[in-house]
C-alpha cells in the first residue's frame, strides 16, 4: 500500500509527467515496426513468423490480464510482485520497466514464451494505447461492448487493428453477418478496414489518454479548476484558452461514458 498521498489517486504530479511523456515514444514504436521488419534479415522474420504470431485474442481479456501476461512474458513477475510490497508500488513498478533486460531474456515465466509472444504482446499493448487516443477505451473494453452486441464498437476496433476480426468475439459477429447476408454491415466492416479516417485523426488527442490515466489511478472527479492546472499549466496537455475550463470539463465528462477496462 502507498504510504505517500499522491495528487492523482494512485499517481504524482510527477509520476503522470512521466507517463505523459512516454506517448511520442510510442507513437513513433507504432510507426517504426514495418520499418524494423524490413531492416530485419529474411531468416529472423522467417523465424519469428514461423513461431506465429497472433495478439487478437488477447483482446477477449480484461486490459488489466492483457498487462499482466506481457509481464510474465518479459519474465518481470518477480519484480512486480517486489514492487507491489514496497512504499511506493507506482514508482517501483516504473523502474522495473526502465530496468528490463531484453539481452539476458530466457522466455519469461517458466521459459513458455517465445520471442513472437512479447512481440504480439507489445504490438496488442501499442493498439490499445492508440484506441484510447482515438475512441476514449482500450480495444479490449470495445470487445466486451462487441459482445453485449455494439456494431459500431467492432467497425471502430477493426479500424484501430484489422488483425482483430480473427479475435472469436468478432468471428462470430460477422459469421452472423454473413449468414443473414447483412450487406450494410459488410458495406461499414469494407469501410472500416481502411483505418481511422481524417475526422478520427483530428480526434487524435494525448488528451483522451490523460483522462484514461486519471480514471484508472481512481481520481474520476475534479474540479474545473483542477482540470485546467493539470492539463493546461502542468502537462501542456491543452491551450490556455478562455474556454479552455469549459472545454476540459466537457471532455472529461465524455470520457466517463466509456470503460476503461
Amino acid at each position: 500500500m502507498e504510504k505517500n498521498k499522491k495528487e492523482y489517486g494512485k499517481l504524482s504530479l510527477e509520476q503522470f509527467k512521466q507517463l505523459v511523456s512516454e506517448l511520442p515514444e510510442i507513437r513513433n514504436q507504432m510507426n517504426e515496426l514495418p520499418e524494423l521488419l524490413n531492416a530485419t534479415s529474411k531468416d529472423k522474420i522467417k523465424e519469428i513468423l514461423d513461431q506465429g504470431l497472433y495478439w487478437a485474442i488477447g483482446y477477449e481479456l480484461s486490459f488489466q490480464d492483457l498487462l499482466a501476461l506481457l509481464i510474465c512474458a518479459l519474465g518481470c513477475h518477480q519484480e512486480l510482485h517486489n514492487a507491489a510490497q514496497s512504499d511506493d508500488p507506482t514508482q517501483a513498478a516504473f523502474g522495473m520497466f526502465q530496468n528490463v533486460e531484453y539481452e539476458t531474456w530466457k522466455g519469461g515465466l517458466g521459459g513458455m514464451f517465445e520471442i513472437g509472444d512479447v512481440i504480439a504482446l507489445f504490438t496488442a499493448l501499442r493498439r490499445n494505447v492508440l484506441s484510447i487516443m482515438l475512441f476514449h477505451r482500450t480495444l479490449n473494453a470495445m470487445v466486451d461492448e462487441v459482445r453485449k452486441g455494439d456494431d459500431d464498437s467492432l467497425f471502430n476496433a477493426v479500424r484501430i487493428d484489422r488483425s482483430i476480426i480473427t479475435c472469436p468475439t468478432f468471428a462470430l459477429r460477422i459469421s452472423k453477418a454473413e449468414i443473414k447476408n447483412d450487406k450494410k454491415f459488410f458495406i461499414r466492416l469494407r469501410s472500416s478496414l481502411k483505418g481511422p479516417s481524417k475526422k478520427h485523426w483530428e480526434a487524435y488527442k494525448d488528451l483522451r489518454y490523460a483522462f484514461f490515466v486519471l480514471r484508472e489511478s481512481g481520481f474520476n472527479q475534479m474540479s474545473d479548476a483542477q482540470l485546467e492546472e493539470l492539463l493546461v499549466h502542468q502537462l501542456k496537455l491543452y491551450p490556455d484558452t478562455l474556454g479552455a475550463r469549459k472545454n476540459l470539463r466537457k471532455q472529461f465528462t465524455e470520457s466517463k461514458k466509456f470503460s476503461t477496462t
